[in-house]
């Protein structure tokens, strides 16, 4: 595609992982024009992580501006003393409820931006069988907690045991949390589900289609198998989500709110288009005329038969 903007969060860390995880595939997918926007630091300035991301990524454009008008600049354009955003092709990056509303109805517009895909607050799901450790459990869960308040997580397992155990975990990790308040208001959304076996955990997750979705359980390579709906799955008990957040390959930027149940996350090819070619010899033309032309009439259609009849040689 032409060009790409790329929203990246910072309203309460500078998230600029998610700025390489959005640059360089549009890099390698040879993106001409790469914008990035987010919102600057309290001191009004860009944080120095984002500043060298942004260079180690060859991004184009780094402009501080966040949320619902970030995306509106990029969708319309918009001109500020120091320079101006043009239009881009497509949106990229997740955010939260008003970014994701926004990039919703920006693509909705006559000729308007296409987008990436839902990516609004952070989800976690883990499935923990009675045997999972409950000090990484809860552990994985305050990681996505911490994100948001309006972050959603949710622990699925057969046993009452383990969930007591997680819940208490949880509580005495949010003591020396430096973000327990952000993490505290992002529980007060989440669930512990109660399930009769780790078969109808697995239909449970599909049912939600989690961002992320973690297994900690016995044979988890197994139980793989059985999910069909998820952004990415962090499989036995050493996959912390947290290595897939920074550093295992696969980009960060997934969908959220159910979409999992209909696509993936960010790959090279979400910078790319399609298309077909077709060359054709007056052999081909001889042979594939009067099919096309035959089922052009069936479907009423005259002046497509027309247009195949004088390729046809006949």
């Amino acid at each position: 595609i032409g060009s790409a903007g790329l929203y990246v969060p910072g309203g309460t860390a500078p998230l600029f992982s998610s700025l390489l995880m959005l640059a360089i595939p549009a890099r390698v997918a040879g993106v001409e024009r790469r914008v990035a926007v987010t919102p600057p630091s309290k001191d009004g300035q860009p944080h120095p992580a984002m500043i060298v991301a942004a260079a180690e990524a060859g991004l184009d454009e780094l402009w501080l501006i966040g949320g619902a008008q970030a995306i509106a600049a990029l969708t319309f354009g918009a001109t500020f003393d120091d320079g101006e955003i043009a239009p881009v092709d497509k949106l990229f990056g997740p955010g939260n409820a008003w970014v994701a509303e926004a990039k919703k109805q920006a693509s909705a517009l006559p000729g308007g931006p296409a987008v990436d895909m839902p990516a609004g607050p952070s989800e976690l799901l883990v499935i923990a069988d009675r045997d999972a450790d409950a000090v990484a459990a809860a552990a994985d869960l305050l990681s996505q907690a911490e994100h948001d308040a309006d972050a959603q997580v949710l622990l699925v397992s057969e046993s009452k045991g383990l969930i007591d155990a997680v819940l208490e975990e949880v509580e005495d990790q949010l003591e020396t949390l430096p973000r327990a308040d952000i993490a505290r208001a992002a529980l007060a959304n989440g669930r512990a589900i109660r399930v009769k076996d780790i078969a109808e955990a697995c239909a449970v997750s599909n049912l939600y289609g989690p961002e992320h979705l973690a297994i900690q359980t016995l044979d988890a390579d197994k139980w793989v198998e059985r999910i069909t709906a998820a952004g990415a799955v962090f499989v036995g008990p050493y996959a912390a989500e947290t290595l897939g957040d920074y550093a295992a390959g696969p980009s960060h930027v997934l969908p959220t709110d159910g979409a999992a149940r209909t696509m993936g996350g960010i790959t090279t090819a979400s910078f790319m288009t399609s298309m077909s070619i077709q060359c054709v010899t007056a052999a081909g033309a001889a042979a594939l005329a009067p099919v096309a032309a035959q089922l052009a009439r069936m479907e009423g259609l005259e002046a497509h038969a027309r247009a195949a009849d004088l390729r046809s040689g006949q």
